[in-house]
């Protein structure tokens, strides 16, 4: 089933070959968790984000629980810096 993942920022490297400018469309299995699909993206473990499905904000301890349903959207934010 189809999902749309955006990545922005510096986080845009880490998409799969053939992606859009921010985003790529990820074929998942019915019932797979956040934390499954964002294991699928190539980001190395150090690189900080912010995880969004569907407009809400998702907390790390919850990726392995947050079920992903066909057409959700999948949003990853570097941290921002400002002054």
């Amino acid at each position: 089933m189809p999902v749309t993942v955006k990545l922005f920022g510096a986080l845009r490297e880490f998409l799969p070959a053939g992606s859009g400018f921010n985003s790529c469309q990820l074929s998942i299995a019915p019932g797979q968790l956040l934390g499954e699909v964002l294991s699928q993206l190539p980001i190395p473990g150090h690189k900080p984000y912010l995880v969004i499905v569907n407009d809400e904000k998702i907390d790390s301890k919850d990726y392995a629980s947050i079920q992903i349903h066909e057409n959700d959207e999948i949003v990853l934010l570097p941290p921002i810096k400002g002054g």
